[in-house]
C-alpha cells in the first residue's frame, strides 16, 4: 500500500506540471544616465539607452544630447560636451561649493529630464597603514592595507571607497565598499580593505563623501545583481533614480560628491 501511495503521489505531481510562458518585457530605448560632479570641479555624464532583455548587443550611447550643469544658488550654467563617449566639462562658470545644490538637465529629442544633488563636505582619510594579516576567505595571508579616519558627528554622512592597485581599479560590483554613518557617527573608523596586495605594490584609496540617499540606489544595484534566484527571493526592484520630468522611466543617478585620496607603497 505504501508503494501504491507513493506512485499515486508521483503521478499526481507529474499531472500538475504545466509549461508557463513568461512575458519578459521587450521594451527598449529608455534613458540610462550615470552622472557625477565633484569638489575637484570635474563633471562627467554617460548617457545610453536600454536594449531588449534577450539582445546580445551593448547599450547604445547617446551622442546628440544637450547636457547642462547648473549651480542652483548662483544660477551659473555650463554646457557639457561630447568627447570620447562621455559628456565632460572643460571649465566654465559653475564652481564646487560645499552645501550648494547642483542641477543636471538632459535634453534628448523630446525628452526632458533633470536631477538635483547637494555637494557634501569632504571627510579626509587620516592615514593609511599596512599590516601582515592571516588568510581570510579567498584572500591569502599577507600584507593588507588599513584606512583610518574619523566620521564627523551629527552630519548624516555617507561614503563610498574606491581602491586602485598599481593604477588598476579593484572594486567590481560585488566588491563595492559603501555605507552611511548610522553605526559609526562621530567615531574613528578602521577599515581593512579586502584586496590582495604584495610587496612593491602601490595602493591608492579614494574616500568619496556622497549624499546619504545614494546608498539606497547602490543597495538596489547590488541586490538586483546578486539577490539570488530561489523560490522565496524577492523580485528585483526598479533601481531608484533622482531624475524626474520624463514621460518614461529613467535609469541612473546624478551624484555630487567630495573626495579625499591617499596612497601607500607596500615595502
Amino acid at each position: 500500500m505504501a508503494r501504491k501511495g507513493a506512485l499515486g503521489l508521483m503521478l499526481l505531481l507529474a499531472g500538475c506540471l504545466k509549461p508557463i510562458d513568461v512575458d519578459v518585457p521587450a521594451d527598449a530605448g529608455e534613458l540610462v544616465v550615470e552622472a557625477y560632479y565633484n569638489d575637484a570641479d570635474s563633471a562627467l555624464v554617460r548617457i545610453s539607452r536600454t536594449v531588449p532583455y534577450f539582445s546580445e548587443g551593448s547599450p547604445i550611447p547617446v551622442a546628440d544630447a544637450l547636457v547642462l550643469l547648473e549651480e542652483v544658488e548662483t544660477g551659473a550654467v555650463d554646457t557639457l560636451r561630447w568627447r570620447d563617449s562621455v559628456y565632460t566639462r572643460l571649465g566654465g562658470r559653475v564652481r564646487p561649493v560645499v552645501g550648494h545644490t547642483y542641477r543636471l538637465r538632459v535634453y534628448v529629442g523630446e525628452e526632458r529630464i533633470e536631477a538635483y544633488s547637494r555637494l557634501p563636505e569632504k571627510v579626509p582619510i587620516d592615514t593609511l597603514i599596512w599590516l601582515e594579516r592571516p588568510a581570510e576567505g579567498p584572500i591569502p595571508a599577507g600584507p593588507r592595507v588599513i584606512s583610518i579616519g574619523q566620521d564627523p558627528p551629527n552630519q548624516q554622512n555617507a561614503y563610498r571607497v574606491r581602491v586602485w592597485r598599481n593604477d588598476t581599479l579593484q572594486n567590481r560590483l560585488f566588491e563595492w565598499i559603501y555605507s552611511d554613518d548610522r553605526y559609526i557617527d562621530g567615531r574613528w573608523v578602521i577599515l581593512e580593505l579586502p584586496f590582495r596586495v604584495q610587496m612593491g605594490d602601490t595602493l591608492t584609496v579614494e574616500q568619496m563623501c556622497i549624499p546619504v540617499e545614494v546608498v539606497r540606489f547602490y543597495d538596489q544595484l547590488v541586490r538586483n545583481a546578486f539577490g539570488g534566484s530561489g523560490g522565496f527571493s524577492p523580485p528585483p526592484d526598479n533601481a531608484y533614480s533622482n531624475f524626474m520630468g520624463g514621460s518614461r522611466r529613467v535609469w541612473g543617478y546624478f551624484i555630487a560628491y567630495s573626495s579625499d585620496k591617499k596612497g601607500i607603497r607596500i615595502r
